[in-house]
Formats: C-alpha cells, sequence, structure tokens
C-alpha cells in the first residue's frame, strides 16, 4: 500500500502546501534529499490552528495540531515530488 492510499483509509486530508513568502521557501531539493523547513499547523481552509497548550488548548487540542503540521510538511512534499509514494527514507526530523 502506498502512502497516499494509507492517508486515504485512515481519511485524513492533506491542507494546501504553504506558498513560499519573501526569502522564506517551504522546502528546496537538493541532488536526492528534499530539505522541508519549518510549517505550522495549517488547515484546509488556509487557516491555522493557534493556541499554547496548557493555557488557551486542551491536551486533545494539542495532539490534533501536532498532526495538522505533520499533515502540512506531507502537503509540502507531495508538491514538491509529486507523489508520496516518492519518499524513500526520512533521514532527519526536529520538532
Amino acid at each position: 500500500m502506498g502512502a497516499e492510499q494509507r492517508l486515504a483509509e485512515l481519511k485524513l486530508e492533506l491542507p494546501p502546501a504553504p506558498k513560499p513568502m519573501a526569502t522564506y521557501v517551504s522546502a528546496l531539493r537538493v541532488g536526492d534529499f528534499l530539505y522541508v523547513s519549518g510549517h505550522g499547523p495549517l488547515k484546509s481552509d488556509k487557516t491555522l490552528i493557534v493556541g499554547r497548550l496548557g493555557e488557551t488548548m486542551e491536551l486533545e487540542e494539542g495532539v490534533a495540531a501536532a498532526r495538522q503540521t505533520g499533515l502540512a510538511v506531507l502537503a509540502t512534499v507531495k508538491a514538491h515530488l509529486g507523489s508520496l509514494d516518492r519518499v524513500v527514507r526520512l533521514v532527519k526530523s526536529l520538532g
């Protein structure tokens, strides 16, 4: 099963990939590597989930924001590679 098929099975929707602004680029391809830069919890309606865990959002909301950030990263990867199935390996992840 491919990555995109698995997302569909889990009923997860990728948000639109963020557009580059000023000097910010969401990803840069160098040879066989795709370097993805910072992302936030971007929703499909192009709004961000905002709040501070423990102050303005509960744990479940924080988990949802973290999941949405991961989906935003996957949307960027798909936009740059054409398909998530082209990903062979994750080398490094910072969060």
